[in-house]
């Protein structure tokens, strides 16, 4: 007879697992039975939703290191006392993660209006 696991349980251990393969074979279940459970739209959902709430948990947790990080950096950057090398080091990192971060939010800006054009076309040609 084939064990049954409860949706919440399979929830779980493939947010701790990572992926079918390894949930699979702590749940003793085959992978199959999980891509089977992954093909129902509610389950499917609530997986979705599940690591959704897992990234943004996440990303609070990034944002206060990556906060904490750019003040050691900046510390170190206006600090008299270090050496010149390490503060044109720490400039030179600050200057550099902070052109990314610029970057990326540029690409995101773009891709949203993007997003949006390709949407309003979509409703228009709906019409």
């Amino acid at each position: 007879m084939a064990k049954t696991v409860s949706n919440e349980k399979l929830l779980e251990t493939l947010l701790v697992y990572g992926n079918a393969e390894r949930a699979a074979k702590a749940l003793n279940i085959t992978r199959n039975a999980i891509y089977k459970r992954l093909q129902d739209e509610t389950f499917r959902a609530q997986y979705t939703a599940a690591q959704t709430a897992v990234i943004n948990a996440v990303a609070l947790e990034l944002t206060a290191a990556v906060s904490d990080a750019v003040g050691a950096l900046h510390d170190v950057a206006t600090d008299d006392v270090a050496t010149d090398s390490a503060r044109i080091s720490a400039s030179n990192a600050l200057l550099t993660h902070c052109n990314r971060y610029v970057e990326t939010a540029s690409i995101l800006r773009r891709l949203d209006a993007l997003e949006q054009a390709s949407k309003a076309n979509e409703n228009i040609n709906e019409r």
